[in-house]
C-alpha cells in the first residue's frame, strides 16, 4: 500500500517515519497486533431527473467497500493502519456529481495515495483511501499522536459549528469512521474532569494556507461539560464555545463559533433531547449558518468560498431545524427518522432508516432519502439557478449490509 504513494521526498517524510516505526514495533516480542475490518455494500436506486437543466433516467448504483484495520500496542505506544478499497458502479453517468457545483475541498493531508486505481470511468471506478496511519505515545502524562488520525470538535449533536476538519455531510451514506487527516496532536488530562488538546494539522505541501493549528480546553463543572476551542485554518481564525448539560430529564447543548479573516461569519447550534420511553428517543436542534445565505441566488457561488472549501461548512442556507426520532424496536432492530429543514427556502431532506442485526457480525439496513423544495431552473442567459437547497436532489432508496471480521 505504501508503495502506491504517488509522491516521495519531503512530502512523504511523515508517512515514512510512521511506516518505519510500525515495522520496528511489529517485530518487538511484546507487541500485540490486532487485525480486523469490514465489508459493506450499498445498493442504491435513484429516481429520474427531469427539469430545465438536467434530464437523466433512473439510476441504479452499487458501492462496495472493504476496510482493513491493523492496530498494535504495548506499554510504550499504540499504532494504527487503516486502508479502505471499494468499487463504485453506476447504470449510467452520475446525474448530480458533487463536482458539478463544488471544487475539491481542502483535504488536510500532507500527501496521499491516488484516490482512483486504474482509469477513471464515468460509470465504474475503483477507489482507495489510506485513512489511518499514526502512532500514539504516552509522554509527559499525556498522549502524543503523530500521523493520519481522526480529529473532531463540538458539543452539538447534528451540526457542529467548531468542526472544520472534513465533517460528514448529512446525506453521506457511510459515516462509521471519521475521515483521517495528517496531524501532530497532544492531549493531556488535567485532573479527572479536564483536558487540554493542542495540535498542528499538515495540509498539502505543508503550506500555511493548506494547514491548521488548534487548541481546545474542556472541563466539567457541576455536571455540565464546557469546551473552549481556538483554531487557525486557511488564514482564518475561529474561536468557539460549547456546553452540554441537562434541565430535568432533558439533555441540552449549545455550541457557538465566530470566524474572522478573509471571510467573517458566525455559526451556532442549540438543541435538546429527551427519552420518551426506554426505547424511544427524541432530539431537535436549531442551527444558524452565518456562512450561508438567505438568497438562493448565492448558493452556487458561495460553495467556492473559504468556509465551504476549508472550514467544514456544507449547508447553503442560514437557518435550519433538525428534528429526529429513534426507536429501538427490539434488541436487534432500530428505526430512525430525521429531517433537516432549511427555514429560508423551505426545502427539506428527510431520511428514514431501518437497521437489523442478523448475527453478531452481520447486519442489514433499508433507507429512504426524500428531498423536497423548488427545482433548479435556468436564468435568461442559460445559467442554472438553485431555487432551493434540496429541491433538485432526487429521492433515493438503498439497501445496505455489512459484515465485520
Amino acid at each position: 500500500m505504501l508503495l502506491a504513494l504517488h509522491h516521495f521526498g519531503l512530502r512523504s517524510t511523515l508517512t515514512a517515519i510512521v511506516a518505519l516505526t510500525l515495522s520496528l514495533f511489529m517485530s518487538a516480542p511484546r507487541a500485540e497486533v490486532n487485525f480486523s475490518g469490514y465489508a459493506k455494500n450499498y445498493s442504491i436506486y435513484q429516481e429520474k431527473i427531469d427539469n430545465e437543466v438536467f434530464k437523466f433516467d433512473d439510476l441504479f448504483s452499487t458501492q462496495t467497500s472493504t476496510r482493513l484495520l491493523l492496530e498494535g500496542f504495548d506499554d510504550k505506544f499504540i499504532w494504527q493502519l487503516h486502508y479502505e478499497i471499494g468499487l463504485e458502479t453506476n447504470s449510467h453517468r452520475q446525474a448530480l456529481d458533487d463536482r458539478l457545483f463544488n471544487s475539491n475541498r481542502q483535504t488536510y493531508r500532507l500527501t496521499d495515495i491516488e484516490r482512483t486505481l486504474g482509469p477513471e470511468d464515468e460509470k465504474n471506478r475503483v477507489v482507495q483511501n489510506l485513512d489511518r496511519i499514526n502512532m500514539q505515545f504516552n509522554v509527559a502524562n499525556g498522549d502524543l499522536t503523530v500521523g493520519r488520525q481522526a480529529i473532531a470538535f463540538g458539543a452539538a449533536r447534528a451540526i457542529n459549528p467548531t468542526d472544520v476538519f472534513l465533517p460528514f455531510d448529512v446525506t453521506a451514506l457511510n459515516t462509521e469512521y471519521r475521515i483521517g487527516i495528517d496531524a501532530i496532536r497532544y492531549q493531556k488530562q488535567i485532573g479527572q474532569l479536564s483536558e487540554i488538546d493542542i495540535g498542528i494539522v499538515l495540509g498539502e505541501d505543508g503550506k500555511t494556507e493548506n494547514s491548521a493549528a488548534f487548541l481546545k480546553y474542556q472541563t466539567n463543572v457541576s455536571g455540565s461539560d464546557y469546551q473552549v476551542t481556538a483554531i487557525r485554518f486557511a488564514e482564518q481564525n475561529l474561536l468557539g464555545f460549547g456546553i452540554q448539560s441537562s434541565i430535568g430529564d432533558f439533555g441540552t447543548w449549545l455550541e457557538f463559533a465566530a470566524v474572522q479573516g478573509d471571510v467573517d461569519y458566525n455559526r451556532a447550534s442549540i438543541g435538546t433531547d429527551y427519552a420518551i420511553s426506554e426505547n424511544v428517543f427524541f432530539m431537535v436542534e436549531y442551527h444558524y449558518n452565518g456562512a450561508g445565505s438567505e438568497d438562493t441566488a448565492d448558493y452556487i457561488v458561495e460553495q467556492f468560498t473559504k468556509p465551504y472549501q476549508a472550514g467544514g461548512v456544507f449547508l447553503l442556507g442560514q437557518d435550519y431545524l433538525i428534528p429526529s426520532l429513534s426507536w429501538q424496536k427490539s434488541a436487534l432492530t432500530t428505526i430512525n427518522l430525521q429531517m433537516l429543514l432549511n427555514l429560508n427556502d423551505q426545502s427539506a431532506f428527510t431520511s428514514l432508516s431501518v437497521d437489523r442485526s442478523i448475527s453478531e457480525n452481520f447486519y442489514i439496513g433499508l433507507s429512504l432519502y426524500l428531498f423536497s423544495g423548488d427545482d433548479i431552473s435556468q436564468n435568461n442567459v442559460g445559467l442554472p439557478n438553485l431555487n432551493s437547497e434540496y429541491g433538485t436532489s432526487p429521492s433515493q432508496l438503498f439497501v445496505n449490509f455489512g459484515y465485520y471480521f
